[in-house]
């Protein structure tokens, strides 16, 4: 049987997975010659299941443990748009990523003690 605690990692990843799908899927639909409909509605169709994810992991986790853990999706999202529309990746942004993955190690260092 999977514990909650196993669980909880489940959450945000796919919590966070959804919501870059999302961004790629909103980000298509505005670079499209003319906004596309069918990429805003793939956006929108994850949303559903981007907070059944949330809302699971909320009932697994502490909300001030699961909160900064989505951080992750401002590191997943630069590095989607990288290697789907070849965004170039800032030094200003690398130094935010690294900020982020910092306190995300932080927070699970916590968890973890």
């Amino acid at each position: 049987m999977i514990s909650g605690h196993e669980l909880a990692p489940l959450g945000i990843l796919m919590t966070v997975v959804f919501e870059t799908g999302q961004q790629l899927a909103y980000k298509r639909a505005s670079t499209s010659e003319g906004i596309k409909p069918r990429w805003i509605a793939a956006g929108a169709a994850m949303y559903v299941p981007q907070q059944l994810s949330w809302i699971l992991t909320l009932a697994l986790m502490p909300m001030a443990i699961a909160t900064p853990l989505l951080g992750a999706s401002y590191v997943s999202v630069p590095f989607a748009g990288s290697l789907v529309f070849k965004e170039k990746i800032t030094r200003k942004q690398w130094f935010g990523i690294v900020l982020i993955v910092c306190g995300i190690a932080l927070v699970t260092r916590e968890v973890s003690s």
